[in-house]
């Protein structure tokens, strides 16, 4: 068990150091492509790219949940090729779904959305199709408990995304950059399926009802969850475009959702890797120590949250411009109102692992359709008053709902410790009176060093975080 732990931090560890390679990445696309493509087009292809993750998500049958809760049982049971015709089983019925879903993403973008430039379009639905498959293989290493290469397809579709993008765009415009795109999933999809290679066969292929029914009925809630949370995430480029008519705006929300997105799937991703242990742990009715990692993850969460808040509002208004240009001024304003919802979706992403190690995958449905609901409600009203600043701080409240709703369902059956994150949170309160002196970058950049500073001290003195954990987690990693 002890080393079974050190494997799961070790992969974890991955996670964050990939993460790192990420907002590099990121950082990188920020300066070269917004700039490249001006707001207006800009808008245009965020639109289309965050449309396109609706019907990628909708193909994929609750992969990543299913492998998570089915995979290490395999594995414990040495059942290697009943893995191998799951998985090859999985990726033939997702390349039937993902034709579905790129003709979907066609019609959509087209009769709705409006976009005109037909080719444009059919790439991007190409690259809908790739990604439905590509994804499956990423979700078998996350139940094979090896994180870190499960962390690597949002790194690769980050870098080949930045490469593919940026040379399509400056080659053949729109176009050159939804083909880049396409590209980009191509290339992961590749990856993916060469290093699943040892659990792939032709032969292998099941597509009976009476084999995959079972599978599936395990993954529908977690699917139906899944897609109802990236309706939610990557719906506010839509609510943006139909709210106020102008891709500006849209390309102001789409910039601002991408440098939260860039810290939340970080965040994401550290619970989802914490699952398949954590599922070993309730299998063998170690709640104690389960719901002990479960609350020192909520504390890291929060310290991270607490960091990401402070640093976009003492450092936004001098980086975003940077790295953007000045078009973009306006991104700054809204990522602050994004940051400060990273405190409710980390309770919301913990009391998701709780459904799934309680089994209860429809508290996870449940909960998704009320942030979704809030956040059409909330964000096409603030959208329609004061553009893409309303919609960013719908996404507030429609995410403290969804927080209180999921924990409400799970913790009477499951509950781990909060208190120790409150105060985490609490003390982040040591900023607010230094964001009252900020004025020039270097007073700026000062300022948040000592708030730091200041801020690690009381985790310590007020044992939110212990030299224990620390010195621990510094053996582990």
């Amino acid at each position: 068990m002890v080393e079974d732990a050190r494997h799961t931090i070790r992969n974890a560890s991955w996670i964050v150091a990939q993460r790192g390679a990420h907002v590099v990445g990121a950082a990188v696309f920020a300066v070269l492509v917004p700039r490249l493509m001006g707001p207006a087009l800009f808008g245009r292809y965020t639109l289309l790219n965050s449309v396109s993750m609706w019907f990628a998500l909708l193909s994929g049958v609750g992969a990543v949940s299913m492998m998570t809760r089915v995979v290490p049982g395999m594995m414990a049971a040495h059942n290697r090729d009943g893995l191998r015709t799951l998985t090859s089983s999985l990726i033939a019925l997702r390349s039937l779904t993902g034709i579905g879903s790129a003709a979907g993403f066609l019609l959509v973008a087209a009769v709705l959305l409006g976009e005109r430039d037909a080719a444009a379009v059919a790439w991007i639905a190409a690259g809908v199709f790739c990604r439905t498959t590509g994804n499956v293989p990423f979700a078998l290493f996350l139940g094979l408990n090896q994180a870190a290469r499960w962390g690597m397809g949002e790194l690769l579709r980050r870098w080949l995304g930045l490469t593919f993008v940026a040379a399509g765009f400056a080659l053949g415009g729109l176009r050159g950059a939804c083909q880049g795109f396409f590209l980009a999933e191509l290339g992961v999809q590749i990856a993916g399926l060469w290093w699943a290679r040892e659990f792939l066969s032709w032969r292998a292929i099941d597509l009976r009802r009476g084999y995959l029914v079972p599978f599936l009925r395990t993954s529908t809630v977690y699917a139906t969850s899944g897609i109802v949370l990236v309706l939610t995430t990557r719906s506010g480029e839509a609510i943006v475009r139909l709210a106020t008519g102008r891709y500006e705006e849209v390309a102001f929300f789409g910039a601002a959702f991408a440098i939260y997105l860039t810290v939340a799937h970080a965040v994401g991703q550290l619970t989802t890797a914490l699952a398949p242990f954590l599922v070993a742990r309730m299998a063998q009715s170690q709640q104690r120590e389960v719901t002990d990692w479960l609350g020192r993850a909520l504390t890291v969460m929060t310290v991270v949250a607490v960091g990401s808040a402070a640093a976009m509002v003492f450092l936004g208004d001098t980086l975003v411009p940077w790295l953007l240009g000045p078009s973009y001024r306006a991104v700054a304003r809204n990522a602050v109102p994004l940051m400060f919802t990273l405190f409710p979706a980390s309770l919301a992403s913990l009391g998701r692992v709780v459904a799934l190690l309680i089994d209860r995958p429809r508290y996870s449905a449940e909960s998704a359709f009320v942030e979704l609901a809030a956040f059409w409600g909330l964000g096409f009203l603030g959208a329609s008053r004061v553009g893409s600043i309303g919609a960013c701080w719908a996404l507030l409240p429609a995410s403290m709902a969804h927080a209180a709703w999921i924990l409400w369902r799970t913790r009477p059956v499951l509950a781990f410790p909060i208190a120790p994150a409150a105060r985490a949170a609490a003390l982040g309160l040591v900023f607010v009176p230094l964001a009252a002196l900020r004025a020039d970058a270097p007073l700026n950049v000062a300022l948040l060093a000592a708030g730091a500073l200041a801020y690690g001290a009381l985790l310590v003195v007020t044992r939110a975080v212990t030299w224990a954990e620390i010195s621990a987690l510094r053996r582990h990693l």
